[in-house]
């Protein structure tokens, strides 16, 4: 009995090895999976985070075009009104520069 005991104590112990050599196996199959799972995860945010930024990026240079076209419209508008409000001035200023010289220097 003694032997039978002894022998089946080693079956035993030889089942919990190969019991716990599978849990070990099927551990690291689920760690990579999860390790696979995390990587793929980090990189479609990645992706995602840049198409974001691309996106901003895009809408932020519409932004700024659409600006500086008003920014120069203003601009342009303001030169005109300037150039309106002169123009009657350079003339007179020119007529009197013109007199100024023909007295000083004749006809």
């Amino acid at each position: 009995m003694a032997e039978s005991m002894a022998d089946e104590i080693r079956m035993k112990e030889a089942e919990a090895k190969e019991f716990i050599a599978s849990a070990k196996r099927e551990a690291a199959k689920i760690s990579a999976s999860a390790r696979t799972a995390a990587e793929l995860s980090i990189k479609e945010t990645r992706q995602k985070s840049h198409r974001d930024f691309r996106e901003q990026v895009r809408q932020a240079e519409a932004e700024a075009e659409a600006k500086a076209v008003e920014i120069v419209e203003k601009g342009r508008m303001a030169a005109d009104e300037f150039y309106a409000s002169s123009k009657n001035k350079v003339a007179s200023e020119a007529d009197w520069l013109v007199k100024e010289v023909m007295s000083g220097y004749g006809n």
